[in-house]
């Protein structure tokens, strides 16, 4: 009789018992090459109760091609080129002081001989030139700043912003160095969200919870004439 009782009891919680779940979602940034806009889904809160939300950004950069021009009014020895690539990503507003991730990477090219000697107004072309790859995870919970703007049945804006630079380290030419450069380069990357929540699991239908109860009854009313004592009778 006790092991029923329990047996009852667990059924009777499991339609309200809470489990804990997750959704993720991928935004794909493809190529880009300037500041571009994305976004990805809110968490809907008729699913449960929000705990966490983690975001895994990964990114990788390359330069197509970059020149540099002496615009020194004499000859100057370029010895190395500081290549520089800084992605910024931002959600809810656009592009601030205060970013969510910030992916900044450099990449030295050293001239073929060692140095390149350019006199005024000519030219230095760098070919290809790749990245070292970024990825960081953050993870927001109550009580952070912008954890509440995750909830909602609309759509998280992500903004990213994406620069090449290019510092020569060179000599001559006076103190002061004065280049132009142009660099063709692109980013690729993703954005995985997971929305880590609790679930209150579905209530049963009516139906089929008075056949539930119906046969928990049904149960109990054998288990009692089970127990019930038989009748005796008397010697004659």
């Amino acid at each position: 009789m006790k092991k029923l009782l329990i047996l009852t009891f667990a059924l009777l919680t499991t339609a309200v018992a809470s489990k804990a779940a997750v959704i993720s979602e991928t935004v794909d940034f493809g190529t880009f090459n300037s500041d571009s806009e994305y976004s990805f889904s809110q968490f809907n809160t008729a699913l449960g109760t929000l705990n966490s939300v983690t975001l895994s950004w990964t990114f990788n950069s390359n330069i197509v091609g970059a020149d540099i021009t002496n615009q020194n009014t004499g000859t100057v020895t370029v010895t190395r080129i500081a290549f520089t690539n800084t992605i910024e990503g931002f959600l809810f507003n656009e592009p601030s002081d205060e970013f969510d991730v910030q992916a900044i990477r450099s990449r030295n090219h050293t001239p073929s001989g060692g140095q390149v000697v350019l006199t005024s107004g000519q030219n230095y072309h760098v070919g290809a030139t790749s990245f070292t790859g970024f990825s960081e995870e953050t993870e927001y919970v109550s009580g952070d700043a912008n954890f509440e703007s995750f909830k909602g049945t609309g759509d998280v804006p992500v903004y990213l912003t994406n620069t090449f630079g290019a510092t020569p380290t060179a000599s001559g030419a006076g103190g002061n160095m004065a280049w132009l450069t142009s660099i063709t380069g692109n980013s690729t990357g993703s954005l995985e969200v997971i929305y880590n929540y609790t679930a209150i699991a579905p209530v049963p239908e009516p139906s089929a919870l008075i056949l539930g109860c119906g046969g928990l009854f049904f149960m109990t009313a054998f288990a009692f004439k089970k127990r019930k004592p038989g009748k005796t009778f008397a010697a004659a």
